[in-house]
């Protein structure tokens, strides 16, 4: 009964072992995210061409899940650059 039970353990090790290899190999493959910006600042600004708008942040967001421009025009998109998050 004993050497069953101890079976069982090491099988059930064996199995977490290579759970956490494949866990471990599939977060060290994954994209690596460059982008330094906190949620939900924006890392580029948007501007509506013919409205004369520019968007950033909060702003931008909001302006995009209501559905973006008028007349169904497409946001320009401009770099930010690297963002400078200092407590000054």
């Amino acid at each position: 009964m004993a050497k069953k039970t101890l079976q069982g353990m090491v099988m059930l090790f064996g199995e977490f072992v290579v759970l956490y290899v494949i866990m471990l190999l599939m977060s060290g493959c994954g994209p690596a995210v460059n982008d330094q910006w906190p949620y939900p600042m924006t890392s580029f600004f948007a501007e509506c061409e013919y409205e004369g708008k520019v968007f950033v942040d909060r702003e931008y967001i909001k302006r995009k899940t209501a559905g973006g421009c008028k007349n169904g025009k497409e946001f320009k998109y401009y770099d930010r650059g690297k963002p400078t998050l200092t407590n000054d």
